[in-house]
């Protein structure tokens, strides 16, 4: 009788950090050997550095810090990139996403009640070309603070989930402060916190069935959030949890951001355009989904 061989079973690793990029990092992996979930949760904790130090607006000698003092005009590949992508967001959110829109906040925490004249020097400040770029050579065109953290931690979570999959990992699920990043054979289940349940224990408002997909969760519940709309500057009332699924986390990202200022209906028309799940959850309680959403919903 043949002596039968068994594969031993894959090895399961989980790791918690807080203070990561400001926020909690939480990674799940699964490898082969110990050994191998060890170098992949190395590889992502490096990449996750690595990027920082071009994307973090919090740096004063990240990249893109030096960038807006003017000490910086080539850009890495990387900067590069983040402008590209973010040009293509902000056409493609009619405005919506603006990374000028840090700004606003500013004006509101001095003043929660800024003159009519105040926000409409504001808005048409935001509307105007914010940089200029042809291929790696940039420059800023406005004094505004740019924050990019609404890509960019999308971004960094795609990027890191590479690196981690690159170094061993067979399956890698990363959450980065409510960005998520799943890559591998098998699905697995995220769960949607509820707004209006701020509780830990609460039931979820939804939970998702996601395979080689990102998942972002944006909105005024989150950790006392505030948003704005760069189009009106003024405050974001409407909708306030928007949560999307996508086949990236940076495209999540930037679009439950952008879901959050616009209006429901066209969110939903976005949505469909860009193929991607989105589930909307307004001040009074309403809920939207889309069909692509709701093909992912776990009943």
């Amino acid at each position: 009788m043949p002596l039968a061989l068994f594969k031993p079973r894959p090895h399961r690793h989980q790791a918690h950090y807080e203070g990561v990029l400001g926020t909690t990092l939480t990674l799940q992996l699964r490898a082969e050997r110990p050994q191998d979930a060890r170098e992949a949760e190395a590889a992502a904790l490096a990449e996750i550095e690595r990027l920082e130090r071009i994307y973090s607006s919090f740096w004063p000698d990240s990249e893109l810090s030096r960038w807006q003092r003017g000490q910086v005009e080539r850009l890495s590949l990387e900067l590069a990139e983040l402008l590209e992508e973010a040009e293509g967001w902000m056409a493609h959110t009619y405005g919506a996403f603006n990374p000028g829109a840090l700004a606003l906040q500013g004006l509101y925490q001095e003043n929660p009640a800024p003159s009519e004249a105040e926000l409409e020097a504001l808005r048409q400040a935001l509307q105007g070309p914010l940089w200029q770029r042809e291929g790696r050579v940039a420059r800023r065109l406005t004094p505004l603070p740019l924050t990019f953290n609404a890509l960019a931690k999308g971004l960094i979570a795609d990027k890191a989930a590479r690196a981690a999959a690159g170094a061993g990992a067979l399956e890698v699920l990363l959450n980065l402060g409510g960005e998520v990043r799943h890559q591998g054979a098998s699905p697995v289940r995220v769960a949607i916190a509820h707004p209006f349940r701020p509780a830990d224990n609460a039931p979820p408002l939804a939970r998702l069935q996601v395979q080689h997909q990102g998942v972002a969760t944006s909105g005024l519940a989150r950790r006392g959030a505030h948003l704005y709309d760069p189009r009106t500057a003024r405050p974001v009332a409407r909708v306030v949890q928007a949560t999307v699924l996508a086949p990236n986390a940076a495209a999540a990202d930037v679009l439950a951001t952008a879901f959050c200022v616009l209006e429901p209906t066209l969110s939903l028309a976005l949505a469909e355009t860009f193929g991607v799940g989105c589930l909307l959850v307004e001040q009074s309680g309403q809920t939207h989904s889309n069909p692509k959403f709701d093909h992912h919903r776990i009943q």
